[in-house]
């Protein structure tokens, strides 16, 4: 049997926060390209409405927001439904990080971090939980990373640190949100031809110990990320999908 998922988000209005570029722009076409609405994200709006010209489609609505302040989130999910009149997926994908090593953060570049990857997906979900809750319908897929799941390697502590306390938060949220028929779910990428992969070298790509020999497309991601937000995942919530071309394998 050929399962087709053409049409699988027709009539879903999902938001998918940092969509102008990456793994993020990726999952916003490919959520239209599915019949979705999709509230596409970024901090600049004139950016944000190129992005939504580029995707080609009616239903990519552009949305401007900076999460330097984690409230903006909640508002982001707000003005979304006010304007679509509901939301039924979010995909919490917004953040970042740099490679800095333990003994280099300081205080306030650990928080920066916080705030834009963990505490701006925690107002964003709230916020979002709250809608779905009343229409006990909906999906949340927050995007983890491999650095969620060991020390923090290239990326360092603050950003491993962030995204250990996303798959956390998907859990708890989970756990609390099953009996309104919310479902919550991460992904968690390897690595991904992205901009924070192309300071590596191509000695560094070679050696990396990805069992498929490669790195993965955000088009890769954005097929798990469609599919948890689909009817298709409609008995899983609380898990964690990798996707990192078995690096996880190795622990």
């Amino acid at each position: 049997m050929t399962v087709s998922l053409s049409g699988t988000l027709e009539g879903l209005v999902v938001l998918i926060t940092g969509s102008t570029r990456g793994i993020g722009r990726a999952a916003a076409e490919t959520a239209a390209a599915l019949g979705a609405t999709v509230a596409v994200h970024g901090r600049e709006l004139a950016r944000v409405e190129a992005v939504c010209g580029e995707i080609d489609a009616e239903n990519a609505l552009p949305f401007a927001a900076d999460f330097d302040d984690p409230e903006n989130a909640a508002t982001l999910v707000d003005d979304v439904v006010e304007r679509c009149g509901r939301i039924d997926g979010l995909v919490n994908n917004a953040g970042g990080g740099r490679p800095v090593a333990f003994r280099g953060l300081d205080l306030e570049s650990w928080r920066a971090t916080q705030r834009v990857n963990l505490e701006a997906t925690f107002a964003a979900s709230r916020a979002a939980y709250k809608v779905m809750r009343k229409a006990r319908s909906g999906s949340i897929v927050n995007m983890a990373s491999l650095a969620a799941h060991g020390p923090g390697g290239w990326m360092g502590a603050d950003y491993a640190a962030s995204k250990a306390g996303m798959v956390s938060l998907t859990r708890s949220l989970a756990l609390e949100a099953a009996r309104f028929g919310v479902r919550c779910n991460a992904v968690s990428p390897g690595f991904i031809e992205t901009d924070m992969t192309t300071e590596l070298s191509e000695d560094q790509r070679q050696r990396l110990p990805v069992p498929l020999g490669r790195l993965g497309t955000p088009a890769e991601v954005a097929a798990c990320v469609t599919f948890l937000l689909s009817p298709l995942s409609s008995y899983i919530t609380g898990q964690v999908i990798h996707v990192n071309g078995g690096l996880s394998m190795y622990g």
